[in-house]
């Protein structure tokens, strides 16, 4: 089997969230829960995004001139 190293950046948060699951689960290494990740979104490419402010948006009507979405 051909082996590719592929980079990926994790920011210090995302390393200690990573370090934590491992220890927790320690028949997995890095590899093996990056590799089932990436092949589970590829299957189910789903992203859940969540708004960073509950505050509602103005939309523009015709004729306003000071709109700010």
């Amino acid at each position: 089997m051909n082996k590719i190293i592929r980079t990926v950046r994790f920011s210090t948060f995302e390393i200690k969230k990573i370090e934590e699951f491992l220890k927790q689960n320690s028949f997995l290494d890095f590899s093996s829960l990056a590799r089932m990740a990436i092949n589970h979104f590829i299957e189910n490419p789903t992203v859940q995004i969540k708004p960073i402010q509950n505050t509602p948006v103005k939309t523009a009507q015709k004729g306003d001139q000071n709109v700010t979405t």
